[in-house]
């Protein structure tokens, strides 16, 4: 840690240092948020197609058309859910 000759050049320091991880925090969070959206929007609007890509792969086999109609449904709804949710990098 760095000595400073005066008070007033430590708190500019430590108000420095606050700011930046006040900035950190609220990033985080907006991920966090972020992230719930995401899973909520994959249980609304995606895992239902995924459990009727995974009965047409039991009843006709997973190359079958309703299989792959099925799962062209279900990838369809999670690129859009990702596109809508994306993740950064924190």
């Amino acid at each position: 840690m760095t000595q400073y000759s005066t008070a007033p050049e430590r708190a500019q320091q430590l108000a420095e240092e606050a700011i930046k991880l006040l900035k950190q925090a609220k990033a985080l969070q907006h991920q966090a948020h972020v992230d719930a959206a995401r899973v909520q929007a994959y249980q609304q609007h995606s895992d239902g197609f995924a459990f009727q890509f995974l009965a047409a792969c039991a009843e006709y086999g997973e190359h079958s058309p309703q299989a792959g109609k099925a799962r062209e449904h279900w990838l369809g709804a999670r690129n859009a859910i990702k596109a809508q949710f994306p993740r950064t990098s924190i």
